[in-house]
């Protein structure tokens, strides 16, 4: 049944990403010809972009097909590990490990698309966060939207982005040639 869900998916995200090369190809083409632009950084911004595209689509699949549609809001952060432990098979710690490094592999993304500071790349991550959670409750699909799924992102996307800047960091030590006396 999932690969079902998830075949669905497949035509929306192999489109989207087409249209999103397609969009930045002719939206860049001017500097592309006279080499203001860089193909490595653009499709660094193509591969973040079909991120986005791919943890939108996926988040925002429903549960479950049938039935009445459900709109469950939880704004209570960390309510349900509290009140139930880590749930049935460690769901709820899945569920935000899962969280974690889908925003980490965003943030990481982002920061070698646009090397934005880490502050903008998590607040915009975050922002995405909020965002998919409200099409989630809005769009009635099945899912618990939840603040604890802003949180885990929002560390999710610090982690990738301090991870990455800690590594240009140390390479960057590492190419430094000394300084002669």
């Amino acid at each position: 049944m999932y690969f079902g869900l998830l075949s669905y998916l497949i035509p929306f995200f192999l489109i989207g990403v087409v249209l999103i090369a397609g969009v930045l190809a002719i939206s860049n083409r001017k500097r592309i010809k006279t080499g203001q632009t860089q193909l490595s950084k653009l499709f660094l911004l193509w591969i973040f972009l079909g991120w986005v595209l791919g943890t939108g689509l996926i988040t925002l699949m429903p549960a479950a097909f049938g039935g009445e549609p459900k709109s469950t809001l939880s704004l209570v952060p960390f309510k349900e590990l509290i009140s139930n432990g880590p749930g049935i098979g460690y769901s709820v710690i899945k569920e935000g490990i899962a969280n974690i490094l889908l925003f980490a592999v965003g943030g990481a993304l982002y920061m070698l698309a646009l090397k934005p500071s880490v502050g903008r790349i998590v607040l915009h991550l975050g922002f995405f966060a909020v965002v998919v959670e409200a099409g989630q409750f809005a769009l009635g699909i099945d899912r618990i939207s939840s603040v604890d799924d802003v949180i885990w992102a929002i560390l999710g996307a610090a982690i990738g982005a301090f991870t990455l800047r800690g590594l240009a960091k140390r390479k960057m030590r590492n190419r430094t040639p000394p300084v002669a006396s």
